[in-house]
């Protein structure tokens, strides 16, 4: 019998139900406004289907500007881990960000589109100097889960190294 490799985290969190609960809507809302256009059209109903086009570029505009995605974090004793994907798509690109503990040496949240988009940069440290992983979007976070990140990332860049 093979033994198997369990992974301790000491820290664990992901936002999988709301992530998923977006991706639906954003699947529904499509099946919505390309059957009301096929109606519309169907019908001739000319200034309707304007309506419903113009509506449904607007809506996928502000849907893909927020860029929601799906996040997870994982802390073990010696790495910390970012997985994550955008949800304002059909296809999949997973990314993950992984690195030692001991390199981590800022972060910083960034909010745009009226506050409704917010971007998470990752610093660390590199034998070139500190380095920043590409933004990604933490907007499906809640208060509560971003206070739970921030605190458990402010732990780790002031716990001894």
């Amino acid at each position: 019998m093979e033994s198997s490799d369990n992974i301790k985290f000491k820290f664990q969190i992901n936002n999988k139900s709301r992530s998923a609960n977006v991706f639906i809507l954003y699947i529904i809302s499509g099946l919505v406004f390309a059957g009301g256009g096929f109606y519309f059209l169907a019908k001739g109903m000319n200034v309707p289907l304007l309506i419903t086009i113009t509506s449904a570029i607007i809506y996928f505009v502000i849907f893909n500007k927020l860029k929601p995605n799906f996040i997870e974090l994982l802390v073990t004793d010696t790495e910390l881990q970012f997985n994550y994907y955008s949800v304002a798509s059909t296809m999949r690109n997973y990314q993950s960000i992984e690195f030692p503990l001991e390199q981590l040496v800022g972060y910083e949240l960034k909010k745009s589109f009226f506050g409704l988009r917010k971007m998470l940069t990752i610093s660390v440290t590199s034998k070139y100097g500190i380095a920043d992983y590409p933004p990604m979007s933490v907007t499906l976070l809640n208060k509560k889960e971003l206070s739970q990140i921030f605190k458990v990332l402010k732990e780790i860049i002031n716990s001894p190294k």
